[in-house]
Protein backbone atom coordinates (compact mmCIF):
# COMPACT_ATOMS: atom_id res chain seq x y z
CA UNK A 1 0.00 0.00 0.00
CA UNK A 2 1.08 3.81 -0.93
CA UNK A 3 1.57 5.83 2.32
CA UNK A 4 2.22 8.63 3.44
CA UNK A 5 2.18 11.27 6.90
CA UNK A 6 0.39 14.72 6.62
CA UNK A 7 -1.04 17.38 8.37
CA UNK A 8 -4.49 17.95 7.18
CA UNK A 9 -5.90 21.70 6.00
CA UNK A 10 -9.31 23.41 6.97
CA UNK A 11 -11.68 23.00 4.66
CA UNK A 12 -12.05 27.21 4.04
CA UNK A 13 -8.12 27.22 3.20
CA UNK A 14 -8.58 24.23 0.60
CA UNK A 15 -11.16 26.36 -1.20
CA UNK A 16 -9.03 29.35 -1.48
CA UNK A 17 -5.98 27.32 -2.65
CA UNK A 18 -8.34 25.35 -5.03
CA UNK A 19 -9.45 28.10 -6.63
CA UNK A 20 -5.98 29.66 -7.42
CA UNK A 21 -5.38 26.18 -8.95
CA UNK A 22 -8.92 26.45 -11.56
CA UNK A 23 -7.13 30.18 -12.22
CA UNK A 24 -3.96 28.69 -13.92
CA UNK A 25 -5.66 25.83 -14.91
CA UNK A 26 -4.68 24.88 -18.75
CA UNK A 27 -3.97 21.66 -21.35
CA UNK A 28 -0.39 20.62 -19.34
CA UNK A 29 -1.75 22.04 -16.02
CA UNK A 30 -3.18 19.76 -13.39
CA UNK A 31 -4.79 21.62 -10.14
CA UNK A 32 -5.01 19.65 -6.96
CA UNK A 33 -8.56 18.98 -6.31
CA UNK A 34 -9.13 20.48 -3.02
CA UNK A 35 -10.52 17.90 -1.13
CA UNK A 36 -7.16 16.16 -1.78
CA UNK A 37 -4.89 19.42 -0.16
CA UNK A 38 -2.74 18.26 2.67
CA UNK A 39 0.59 19.23 3.86
CA UNK A 40 2.92 16.18 3.70
CA UNK A 41 5.47 15.77 6.46
CA UNK A 42 7.03 12.40 5.47
CA UNK A 43 6.08 10.24 2.03
CA UNK A 44 6.84 6.34 2.48
CA UNK A 45 5.51 4.81 -0.88
CA UNK A 46 4.78 1.16 -1.61
CA UNK A 47 5.42 0.18 2.19
CA UNK A 48 4.22 -3.78 3.34
CA UNK A 49 0.88 -4.08 5.08
CA UNK A 50 2.19 -5.52 7.83
CA UNK A 51 4.78 -2.75 8.59
CA UNK A 52 1.54 -0.83 9.94
CA UNK A 53 1.04 -1.38 13.08
CA UNK A 54 4.95 -0.63 13.89
CA UNK A 55 4.53 2.37 11.68
CA UNK A 56 1.90 3.44 14.06
CA UNK A 57 3.52 2.82 16.78
CA UNK A 58 6.27 4.67 16.43
CA UNK A 59 4.38 7.83 15.34
CA UNK A 60 1.97 7.59 18.62
CA UNK A 61 5.36 8.40 20.30
CA UNK A 62 5.37 11.53 18.86
CA UNK A 63 4.69 14.08 21.23
CA UNK A 64 4.29 17.93 19.66
CA UNK A 65 2.20 20.91 20.88
CA UNK A 66 -0.90 22.67 18.75
CA UNK A 67 0.86 25.38 16.97
CA UNK A 68 -0.52 28.15 14.01
CA UNK A 69 0.52 27.83 10.59
CA UNK A 70 0.17 30.38 8.50
CA UNK A 71 -0.07 29.71 4.41
CA UNK A 72 1.48 32.46 2.10
CA UNK A 73 3.13 33.07 -1.23
CA UNK A 74 2.94 31.50 -3.78
CA UNK A 75 6.42 29.57 -5.60
CA UNK A 76 6.95 26.90 -7.82
CA UNK A 77 9.54 23.52 -7.27
CA UNK A 78 12.11 23.70 -8.98
CA UNK A 79 12.44 26.56 -10.70
CA UNK A 80 10.45 29.46 -12.52
CA UNK A 81 12.27 28.29 -15.82
CA UNK A 82 11.43 25.24 -15.79
CA UNK A 83 7.94 24.42 -13.42
CA UNK A 84 6.65 21.10 -12.51
CA UNK A 85 4.77 22.16 -8.88
CA UNK A 86 2.97 25.52 -8.49
CA UNK A 87 2.63 25.74 -4.28
CA UNK A 88 1.26 28.02 -1.72
CA UNK A 89 4.07 28.41 1.17
CA UNK A 90 3.70 27.74 5.13
CA UNK A 91 5.05 29.12 7.28
CA UNK A 92 5.47 28.20 11.44
CA UNK A 93 8.11 29.83 12.94
CA UNK A 94 9.91 26.02 12.36
CA UNK A 95 7.15 24.14 13.89
CA UNK A 96 6.35 22.61 11.32
CA UNK A 97 9.39 21.91 10.35
CA UNK A 98 10.28 20.59 13.80
CA UNK A 99 7.35 18.25 13.66
CA UNK A 100 8.59 16.91 9.92
CA UNK A 101 12.17 15.84 11.28
CA UNK A 102 9.97 14.02 14.63
CA UNK A 103 8.51 12.28 11.84
CA UNK A 104 11.30 11.68 10.18
CA UNK A 105 13.43 9.96 13.13
CA UNK A 106 10.36 8.00 14.48
CA UNK A 107 10.36 6.61 10.99
CA UNK A 108 13.58 5.91 10.32
CA UNK A 109 14.00 2.62 7.94
CA UNK A 110 10.64 3.33 6.30
CA UNK A 111 10.82 5.73 2.69
CA UNK A 112 13.99 7.83 1.99
CA UNK A 113 14.86 10.51 4.03
CA UNK A 114 14.11 14.12 2.34
CA UNK A 115 14.77 17.54 2.76
CA UNK A 116 11.68 18.54 4.08
CA UNK A 117 9.92 22.11 2.48
CA UNK A 118 6.88 23.30 4.45
CA UNK A 119 4.64 23.77 1.75
CA UNK A 120 1.10 23.31 -0.10
CA UNK A 121 0.86 21.83 -3.44
CA UNK A 122 -1.81 24.09 -5.70
CA UNK A 123 -0.64 22.29 -8.95
CA UNK A 124 1.48 19.64 -10.66
CA UNK A 125 2.84 21.09 -14.57
CA UNK A 126 3.34 18.39 -17.15
CA UNK A 127 4.98 20.75 -19.68
CA UNK A 128 7.03 24.16 -20.35
CA UNK A 129 4.66 27.14 -19.07
CA UNK A 130 5.00 30.85 -18.13
CA UNK A 131 3.30 31.77 -15.14
CA UNK A 132 5.33 35.20 -14.81
CA UNK A 133 2.28 37.33 -13.91
CA UNK A 134 0.38 35.00 -11.70
CA UNK A 135 3.49 34.03 -9.57
CA UNK A 136 4.10 38.08 -9.21
CA UNK A 137 0.16 38.41 -8.19
CA UNK A 138 0.09 36.01 -5.62
CA UNK A 139 3.72 35.98 -4.44
CA UNK A 140 2.92 37.73 -0.85
CA UNK A 141 -0.45 36.98 -0.76
CA UNK A 142 -1.95 35.84 2.70
CA UNK A 143 -3.88 32.68 2.21
CA UNK A 144 -4.99 32.65 6.07
CA UNK A 145 -3.98 30.88 9.07
CA UNK A 146 -4.64 27.52 10.60
CA UNK A 147 -4.23 25.95 14.33
CA UNK A 148 -2.35 22.50 13.67
CA UNK A 149 -3.34 20.30 16.21
CA UNK A 150 -2.95 17.07 14.87
CA UNK A 151 -1.38 14.81 11.57
CA UNK A 152 -2.08 11.76 9.97
CA UNK A 153 -0.91 8.55 8.76
CA UNK A 154 -2.66 8.40 5.23
CA UNK A 155 -3.11 6.05 2.16
CA UNK A 156 -2.49 7.46 -1.81
CA UNK A 157 -4.70 4.70 -4.06
CA UNK A 158 -3.80 6.46 -7.61
CA UNK A 159 -6.64 6.03 -10.22
CA UNK A 160 -7.15 7.57 -13.18
CA UNK A 161 -9.26 10.13 -12.03
CA UNK A 162 -6.43 10.94 -9.96
CA UNK A 163 -5.36 9.50 -5.79
CA UNK A 164 -7.87 8.73 -3.28
CA UNK A 165 -7.09 9.44 0.03
CA UNK A 166 -7.79 7.66 3.01
CA UNK A 167 -6.87 8.72 6.59
CA UNK A 168 -5.33 5.37 8.51
CA UNK A 169 -4.34 6.79 11.95
CA UNK A 170 -4.59 9.77 13.42
CA UNK A 171 -1.94 11.51 15.85
CA UNK A 172 -3.41 14.26 18.31
CA UNK A 173 -1.05 17.37 19.24
CA UNK A 174 -0.85 17.34 23.23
Amino acid sequence: MRIFVAVPLPDELKEKLGNLGREIEQDGIKPVKPENMHMTLKFLGDTDERKLGDIEKSLREISFSRFICSAKGIGVFPSEKYIRVVWAGAESGNAMESLAEKVNDALQGYGKKEQFSSHITIARVKRRIELGAFLEKYREEDFGSFEVSRFELMQSELKKEGPIYSVLASFEAE
